[in-house]
């Protein structure tokens, strides 16, 4: 599928697909849907098209997704703060943020109700550039979306930041680990995610399967200890020690495993496929393939 068919694509006037498949609630990251550059308003009917050409229900929606504005706005790579521009583009961006009626993302919460689809989480990546006013907006800004809980790539120094915040609006935040062993203020490692989990019981996971495999830790493990204190799980494939991402089935994260312990224990843990892989085709046809190989492991 091209990007212009998946743009024009309409679906059926009620969405084919269930809530669950085996048992396991199923959604995509919108990362996934990266034929369209943040900020381009054809971003949000690409994302919905999408999904519904994929048959999943339900999403964790990136910030750079629905802001008007590019992600090195935010600051979140840290070389985008070296820019010469930095200082005046992340002030745009926080004023826009302080400033934009609630119900502008009200309207976008609308929007996927009207396909018959839901925002259920929002990914938005917690740093120091931000100011408490704009902590403090964020949480009113998901639950506008209707999101039930906020994402976030952040590392534990902002973890501690946003204790206070989480305590507040009493709306949880599940950090997302990446592979950074370096860097100990990262969430990377087991032992990381439960320092942050000690520091309120607000404080969730969202387990990244393709980074926690690549860098060389145990997911299914994980999973067992953890499960009532995770969120949502990324489903992708990568290869250990740092290896690459890779076609579902092809790299070292053990998807099967993940899946099939979710269903048998009825946990209510939700699995968000992500395409990250690189190919040829369109971003909907990956995320389709990638959800078709989860949604034949559930039903097996």
């Amino acid at each position: 599928m091209r990007l212009e068919d998946a743009l024009a694509w309409q679906p059926p006037a009620t969405p084919p697909f269930p809530d669950t498949v085996g048992g396991i609630h199923f959604g995509v990251e919108t990362f996934s849907f990266h034929d369209v550059p943040p900020g381009d308003p054809a971003q949000l009917p690409n994302i919905l098209n999408g999904m519904l050409y994929a048959g999943i229900p339900e999403c964790e929606i990136m910030s750079g997704h629905i802001e008007p504005f590019p992600n090195s706005a935010t600051g979140w790579w840290v070389q985008t703060r070296r820019a010469p521009e930095f200082p005046k583009l992340r002030e745009a961006a926080r004023q826009w943020r302080l400033t934009v009626p609630l119900d502008y993302y009200v309207n976008i919460r609308k929007r996927f109700e009207a396909a018959g689809l839901r925002i259920y989480y929002y990914n938005i990546n917690f740093n120091e550039t931000f100011t408490d006013a704009e902590r403090d907006r964020t949480f009113e800004a998901a639950r506008a979306l209707g999101a039930a809980a906020i994402s976030s790539s952040t590392v534990l120094s902002e973890a501690r930041r946003l204790v206070p915040f989480v305590e507040k609006h009493r709306f949880p935040v599940a950090m997302h680990n990446h592979n950074n062993l370096v860097d100990p203020d990262q969430f990377a490692t087991p032992a990381s995610f439960e320092q942050a989990l000690a520091m309120s019981p607000w404080f969730l996971c969202t387990l990244d399967s393709g980074h926690f495999t690549a860098g060389n830790n145990d997911a299914v493990a994980f999973l067992k200890q953890h499960h009532d204190r995770i969120a949502n799980i990324h489903i992708r494939d990568r290869k250990r020690n740092n290896g690459p991402n890779r076609p579902f089935g092809q790299g070292d994260t053990p998807i099967k495993e993940i899946l099939l312990t979710i269903r048998d224990n009825k946990w209510p843990v939700r699995c968000y496929v992500e395409y990250e892989y690189g190919s040829f085709r369109s971003s909907a046809e990956e995320v389709r393939a990638c959800m078709e190989y989860c949604r034949k492991i559930a039903l097996s």
